[in-house]
């Protein structure tokens, strides 16, 4: 997890946290392990999203009766490791069946630790690949691909290199679309709503349903808990 204000501190404590869960299978299971090698990244991203349907920063059926938003940041290992465990549950057992759909929102934190104003950037260049209905293919692979948050890393080159792996991406009008001051406004609203649901750690989920809204989600959690309160909202 993230604190904004501790991201550089607790970077040990969390991951200590995610060696604990993944050893006792609760944030596991299932998940994909994180591959640096773009080819085995394109490879595994392609067949966690393959046949669901994407819209801007939305996965799954727009028509899904529970909304899962998450809070996240693209350099927070954290945030990555839920993207390749309890994430990729939740994509091929609710996501996939038209039961759940995931919005992806932004929020700083690990971002600031050694990538210091390239935050907005990496928000824009996924949400530059949301407008091709890619956004997702965009964060995956930057969450299996992502270097150490103590690196700054986070150059124009990455992002395009990234960019490059999205099947079908149109890359013009991709880097045309990172340029809009739209989507650097949408950035600044994510965090805008962050703070308003009192925020300010990486991943944090919101979820909502037929039911109401659960309890958020702060921080590392197993599938099998968002599970629970998806039950809870359905």
């Amino acid at each position: 997890m993230r604190l904004i204000w501790l991201a550089g501190l607790v970077a040990v404590a969390a991951a200590a946290i995610v060696v604990v869960v993944v050893a006792v299978g609760g944030g596991g299971g299932g998940g994909a392990a994180k591959s640096t090698n773009p080819t085995a990244a394109k490879a595994a991203v392609a067949a966690v999203l393959k046949g669901i349907p994407q819209s801007g920063d939305t996965l799954g059926n727009s028509k899904a009766p529970v909304t899962v938003t998450e809070f996240g940041d693209l350099v927070c290992p954290v945030c990555g490791q839920f993207a390749l465990t309890s994430e990729q549950q939740l994509i091929a057992a609710d996501v996939r069946a038209g039961t759940v759909k995931l919005v992806y929102r932004g929020l700083e934190t690990a971002s600031s630790t050694a990538n210091p104003g390239e935050y907005v950037a990496s928000q824009v260049a996924a949400r530059a690949a949301g407008q091709q209905s890619r956004e997702w293919d965009y964060l995956l692979l930057w969450y299996n691909e992502q270097g150490s948050e103590t690196d700054p890393y986070v150059t124009d080159s990455y992002m395009q290199g990234l960019a490059q792996q999205v099947p079908g991406l149109n890359l013009p009008a991709w880097q045309a679309a990172r340029n809009s001051q739209t989507l650097a406004n949408a950035v600044t609203a994510d965090s805008k709503a962050a703070s308003a649901l009192g925020f300010n750690e990486t991943p944090s989920l919101t979820i909502t349903g037929p039911k109401g809204s659960a309890t958020p989600i702060v921080g590392v959690d197993t599938y099998a808990q968002i599970e629970a309160e998806i039950k809870q909202v359905s």
